[in-house]
C-alpha cells in the first residue's frame, strides 16, 4: 500500500505533536532503540503513524492520526496494535505491556511504501517459543502469521472489520 505526500507530512506534524505534549518521548523505559537521534525517533514515530493509518485504510476503520492511545486504546478500532518494522523481511515485536486482547497486525516497509505482512492474537504471539532471550518481548517471524487477507473471515475479524 501506498501514502500520499500529504499523508506523510500529517504524520510527521502528528509525531511532532505527540512529542510536544508529552504522549511520546525518547527516555521511556519501554524504548529499546534509545541510541537514535531526535530527528530519527520523530521519523520512526511518523512511520508507525502512518503503518497504523494504511492498517485503517485497508480495513475501512476511521482514523485520526492525532489520537494518542498510549496503550490505554488500540492503534486501530477496537483491538488491532500495529507494529511497524522497516525490514521487508523483519518480525512482528510485542512486549509485556501489549493488551492480551488485541490483534496484533505486521507494517513492513518506509514511506511511502508499506506491506501488511500479516496478524496474530496477542496472546498467542506471547508464547514462550516465541519469547526473546534477552529482553522482555516476543519475536513473531512473518511465517507464523496470518495472512491479512484471512482477518476478516476470522473469529478476530467479525466485529471490528
Amino acid at each position: 500500500m501506498q501514502i500520499s505526500r500529504r499523508d506523510e507530512l500529517i504524520c510527521l506534524k502528528a509525531a511532532i505533536s505527540f512529542i510536544e505534549n508529552g504522549d511520546e518521548t525518547l527516555d521511556t523505559p519501554r524504548r529499546y532503540n534509545t541510541n537514535i537521534t531526535f530527528y530519527e525517533r520523530v521519523g520512526e514515530l511518523a512511520e508507525t503513524i502512518a503503518s497504523e493509518w494504511v492498517v485503517a485504510r485497508y480495513l475501512g476503520i476511521e482514523y485520526d492520526p492525532f489520537e494518542p492511545k498510549m496503550k490505554k486504546k488500540a492503534d486501530v478500532g477496537d483491538k488491532f496494535e500495529v507494529k511497524w518494522t522497516r525490514h521487508i523481511e523483519g518480525q512482528l515485536i510485542v512486549y509485556e505491556y501489549d493488551r492480551k486482547n488485541d490483534i496484533a497486525i505486521l507494517v513492513t516497509g518506509q514511506t511511502p511504501h508499506y506491506y501488511i505482512a500479516g496478524w496474530i492474537p496477542v496472546t498467542i504471539a506471547q508464547k514462550t517459543r516465541f519469547r526473546h532471550s534477552h529482553q522482555p518481548t516476543w519475536w513473531v517471524s512473518q511465517i507464523n502469521l496470518q495472512p491479512i487477507e484471512n482477518l476478516r473471515k476470522s473469529i478476530h475479524g467479525h466485529s471490528a472489520v
